[in-house]
């Protein structure tokens, strides 16, 4: 119910900041499974230090972070976490606990390339994809194995 329609105490209703996240407030409420039509925001700040790889992610505020995948020169070399688990809904990057909180320690948004041979430089592109499915567009950048 709007809030100007709403005919009971105000200081006892629960208000949500617009009838979209009510929707998928009662979406999530229900089965957990919130739909989401926009591909998460894509990796941030790339970097290399020896073998590990490094990024960072904004979340994805929909339906939330499920991995990333790491490509070198063109082809798969992992996903991250390999198996992504959550007991309460949808596999997530950052596992959770009962509540929302996510697991301690947070998972780290790293991936130790042990294949790459020193001073081969490579070609990286690392994409975030959600809950649902959805890739992010590719952060992509060069580095050579130390």
């Amino acid at each position: 119910v709007a809030a100007e329609a709403f005919a009971g105490d105000p200081l006892k209703a629960a208000w949500l900041p617009n009838s979209r996240i009510a929707r998928k407030w009662m979406q999530y409420v229900k089965d957990t499974q919130i739909a989401d039509g926009t591909p998460p925001p894509a990796p941030i700040d790339p970097r290399v230090d020896g073998n590990e790889l490094t990024w960072q992610a904004e979340a994805d505020l929909e339906s939330g972070l499920a991995q990333f995948i790491i490509e070198r020169d063109g082809k798969l070399l992992a996903r991250v976490p390999e198996n992504p688990k959550n007991p309460f809904g949808r596999p997530l990057f950052q596992n959770l606990q009962y509540s929302d909180t996510p697991t301690q320690p947070l998972a780290s948004m790293s991936y130790q390339d042990e294949t790459a041979k020193p001073g081969e430089r490579h070609a990286y592109r690392i994409i975030a994809i959600n809950t649902v499915g959805l890739k992010s567009e590719a952060v992509e950048f060069r580095a050579a194995a130390e």
